[in-house]
């Protein structure tokens, strides 16, 4: 069963053969400290852990959680094209490091020209949960605009336009990756569980974002970006009683921690 560190080295030798002075002037460390990561010394975390995903290609979910299903790189992957998608990183050289630029799916459009054929417009919502029964209700927010999405993209991805919602972020667990006041785009027709995605859930009377997975005595542990919070690992019987999976997050958006 492979760790995090063995990931790491096979992920690096597919890479470049292996060099870890490339992958550390990129994550922005010591050629020590990524030499440690692939020993198994230390493990990368937090903003480290979203570089180092970068630079190998691959979700931080991967890393964690070495789900093999790499078809769909996960939950927030890069696309081919930085025209269709949002948290496309082209590298660009600024002196001894490279430096990610991001390019938005979001579009803008004026609305006396009407909505071209090939964008989807997505609102965004605010949940309520319905006390004691699991169930979910989804009320627009009317005061905030709605994103642009190209239809082409939820083809790519297979994903129905309407089947997913737009929701807030709150909270700093899932820094650097999510910061309070971004949005993400969550597709309700995936509530299973693969390991390392992340998604959108419903725990008690809150929605929380979380990366998961699952043991075989069906214990389910959430897993935050931010290294100042722990791994939680809830029972069984805390799951059916208090969580339900509400969708898996394909895309964010926004302007926080600027």
């Amino acid at each position: 069963m492979e760790t995090m560190a063995t990931r790491l080295s096979r992920l690096l030798q597919q890479k470049n053969g292996g060099n870890q002075s490339e992958m550390a002037r990129y994550v922005g460390v010591s050629p020590q400290a990524v030499q440690k990561w692939v020993s198994g010394v230390s493990e990368p975390k937090g903003k480290n852990l979203q570089r180092a995903a970068e630079f190998l290609g691959v979700e931080p979910g991967f890393l964690l959680y070495g789900s093999e299903s790499k078809a769909d790189n996960g939950a927030l992957s890069r696309p081919e094209s930085p025209s269709n998608r949002q948290g496309y990183y082209p590298e660009k050289r600024q002196g001894d490091r490279q430096q990610p630029e991001v390019h938005s799916l979001i579009t803008a459009f004026d609305p006396d020209d009407g909505l071209a054929e090939d964008m989807v417009l997505v609102p965004e919502s605010r949940i309520e949960f319905a006390g004691g029964d699991g169930r979910i209700n989804y009320e627009l927010v009317e005061d905030q605009e709605p994103a642009t999405y190209r239809r082409s993209w939820f083809q790519k991805y297979g994903l129905n336009p309407d089947h997913v919602r737009r929701f807030r972020v709150t909270g700093d667990s899932m820094e650097p990756l999510l910061f309070p006041r971004d949005t993400i785009l969550v597709n309700l027709d995936e509530t299973q569980v693969v390991d390392g995605r992340l998604y959108a859930i419903r725990y008690g009377e809150q929605l929380r974002v979380k990366y998961l997975s699952r043991r075989l005595d069906g214990t389910l542990i959430l897993r935050s970006v931010n290294p100042l919070y722990k791994d939680e690992e809830v029972p069984p019987e805390v799951v059916e009683e208090h969580i339900t999976v509400i969708g898996r997050v394909r895309d964010r958006s926004g302007t926080g921690g600027l």
